[in-house]
């Protein structure tokens, strides 16, 4: 192989690599909602070629994908949050996630989605509530009356 050839093989692999990346990162980015996220992506090192890895059949891995959001976790006893009323905010379509643990038997009621779960010792109450109405909403003990978190819908 001449040196032309050998340049324009290494041109043509970066200019792969890189509408490979372009195009992986728009398909990623029009699947997932507007969420923020902690993680960065950062493009792969460039590196010199040689002529046998040229020819060498591509290997292709699978793009990493961002890890699901952290879960709030709301802890009751005697009837009471124990940290407080939790501040929860959600943009308009993410999922509003959270889990509420007590130490007697309750139904914890999401106000506005009119959702509800049962909770008590060892049996959780897990919310995963598409976030499609904008506004503030309470979540409390039904039975109680006791608001144990705010949830903030943004647009």
């Amino acid at each position: 192989m001449n040196p032309t050839q050998r340049v324009l093989v290494i041109v043509g692999v970066v200019v792969v690599a890189a509408l490979g990346f372009v195009l992986l990162k728009a398909s990623d980015d029009s699947s997932t909602s507007d969420q923020p996220s902690d993680q960065s992506i950062s493009a792969p090192a460039q590196r010199t070629t040689t002529p046998d890895e040229a020819r060498a059949p591509a290997t292709r891995t699978a793009p990493a994908r961002a890890a699901e959001p952290a879960v709030a976790r709301i802890v009751v006893r005697d009837g009471e949050p124990v940290d407080g009323v939790k501040r929860l905010v959600f943009r308009k379509g993410e999922t509003i996630r959270f889990t509420v643990d007590a130490d007697a038997p309750e139904e914890v009621h999401l106000h506005g989605y009119d959702v509800a779960r049962d909770v008590g010792p060892g049996q959780p109450a897990t919310f995963a509530v598409p976030a499609n109405i904008e506004g503030i909403f309470e979540a409390e003990l039904e039975h109680a009356g006791t608001e144990i978190a705010s949830i903030t819908v943004e647009p």
